[in-house]
């Protein structure tokens, strides 16, 4: 045995080592922005809200959205419930950041063995740690909880079930897929697509024949008419049964069409069009040199990367400026499919063969993913820049006055009563209150959390102008420090049953 190629034992403790190793930093990073309230109401206290409902058998009303807002007419994640028996152990936030982290970390074990039948072991371990403290994954752990979290190992899976031509196994990760969230239907079709091309040629004379003719294993049908139909079924019925819109509210993709057939439609009538769509404004180019330059482009040598690309295109033909950036959880999936293209298009132009130019190389691709991460770290413009950095910089702040007069507010409001909260006090009240984010009318709140350094943390109100309501409705101011207020009710009369965090509150709209 030698220390390059350990026994397969020790070779899998180590592993094992570094993913823990891995989850760790996300635990502390995670744990410690949450303790100096630097978290948020969205997405942290919206999913608790979500999950706690869970944990008591309800649907999952979350008033941080809006009053008796059911989540799953948001988004559809029904596979969430399942984090709920931990909120029978401990009724806490927590849970979800403690979920978050180890389905996060649980992916790392999947992107070496993934590496490893490929090269060595030292390159599919530097792979793995590469991807591990990467800055998409970074991005997702500063964002505290969001149901991608759930997706990332289970693509990984199916991803890796694939390569290998693991049918059974493929099909067995991509359904629980379908339930983490509507655009995974999507991704599970194109897994289906690839096994398609893959399947043996049919004995036809003309090469074009032949791949139209190939005999396409079943898998590969169930998965793409299943994932289709799974998003149909989703975005055109269940989604607008459930929303107080009655509508899919996350098609905003208005430069090339109404719907997703009409978008393909479109796509196909103007493709260059569409091109400058996806390559404009500047800050998607960005993202894209952000996400391949740092794997050499290797993904782009990969059938693989064909996964990624509904990712990008959603968010790069989407309206919504913030989507194309490196900020929050929207890069991970994508990272996650490109880290493994990457593997694979390094195999397929021979780097990892065992004689010749290709060791040289593929020990300059390893320096490559190791500079390019350790540079990234610092550079890409991410909420929290770096893992371990970022933990001794938050520990530091511990008494900083703004965290200090945000945790001092929390604890002022009282168990059991209706209040508006600012986005990075709510998600310390939802497990005792009926939370909402500042909005008007105010009616019905007996407490309200106001920061006015955060103007826009609600679409629905500013904080100035829920503070000059409050004042005019002789809400008590009960404690100010900073750009931190707490004002109380006149008709506060103490805790009640609409407002405890399941209850149903006391607003009028």
């Amino acid at each position: 045995m030698s220390l390059v190629t350990p026994s397969p034992h020790r070779e899998w403790f180590i592993v094992l080592g570094v993913s823990a190793f891995c989850a760790a930093c996300y635990l502390v990073t995670s744990f410690t922005v949450y303790g100096q309230y630097v978290g948020s109401g969205y997405d942290l206290g919206l999913f608790d809200q979500a999950v706690r409902a869970y944990s008591h058998f309800h649907a999952p009303i979350t008033p941080l959205k809006s009053p008796d807002f059911n989540l799953l007419g948001d988004h559809f994640h029904p596979i969430l419930a399942l984090l709920a028996p931990g909120y029978w152990i401990w009724d806490n936030p927590g849970v979800l950041l403690i979920a978050q982290d180890l389905l996060v970390a649980a992916s790392i074990p999947v992107v070496y063995r993934f590496t490893r039948r490929r090269a060595g072991f030292a390159f599919a371990l530097v792979m793995a740690a590469a991807y591990g403290l990467s800055w998409p994954i970074q991005t997702m752990i500063d964002v505290q909880f969001h149901e991608v979290a759930v997706a990332v190992p289970l693509l990984a899976l199916a991803i890796d079930a694939l390569d290998r031509g693991d049918h059974k196994h493929l099909l067995l990760w991509s359904v629980p897929l379908l339930f983490v969230r509507e655009d995974m239907g999507i991704l599970v079709a194109l897994m289906g697509v690839l096994v398609y091309v893959r399947a043996p040629r049919s004995t036809a004379s003309t090469w074009w024949r032949a791949r139209l003719l190939r005999r396409p294993p079943p898998v590969a049908l169930a998965l793409i008419v299943g994932g289709i139909a799974a998003y149909e079924l989703v975005t055109a019925i269940l989604i607008p049964s459930l929303s107080a819109s009655h509508h899919f509210s996350y098609w905003q993709f208005d430069a090339i069409g109404s719907n997703l057939a009409d978008a393909l439609r479109g796509i196909l009538i103007h493709p260059w069009h569409a091109v400058h769509v996806f390559f404009t404004p500047g800050e998607k180019v960005r993202t894209l040199l952000y996400l391949l330059a740092p794997l050499a482009f290797l993904p782009l040598g990969s059938p693989y990367v064909l996964i990624a690309l509904p990712l990008l295109a959603e968010r790069f033909f989407n309206s919504r400026p913030e989507l194309w950036l490196t900020h929050f959880q929207y890069n991970a999936l994508v990272w996650l499919v490109l880290v493994l293209a990457s593997v694979d298009g390094a195999g397929r132009l021979g780097l990892f063969r065992t004689t010749g130019p290709a060791t040289a190389v593929r020990g300059l691709l390893a320096l490559v993913l190791i500079g390019a991460e350790v540079a990234l770290t610092f550079v890409v413009p991410t909420q929290f820049r770096s893992l371990l950095p970022n933990v001794a910089r938050l520990m530091e702040t511990r008494h900083e006055p703004s965290a200090r007069s945000a945790q001092r507010a929390g604890e002022l409001v009282p168990d059991g009563v209706c209040v508006q909260a600012t986005d990075r006090v709510a998600p310390h009240l939802t497990r005792r209150d009926h939370v909402t984010l500042p909005h008007l009318p105010i009616t019905g709140s007996d407490y309200i959390v106001l920061d006015l350094s955060q103007p826009n943390v609600s679409v629905r109100a500013s904080p100035t102008e829920v503070l000059a309501a409050a004042r005019a409705a002789s809400y008590v101011t009960v404690f100010e420090q900073g750009s931190v207020l707490v004002l109380r009710s006149p008709d506060y009369a103490g805790a009640s049953g609409a407002c405890a965090p399941l209850g149903r509150g006391r607003e009028t709209n």
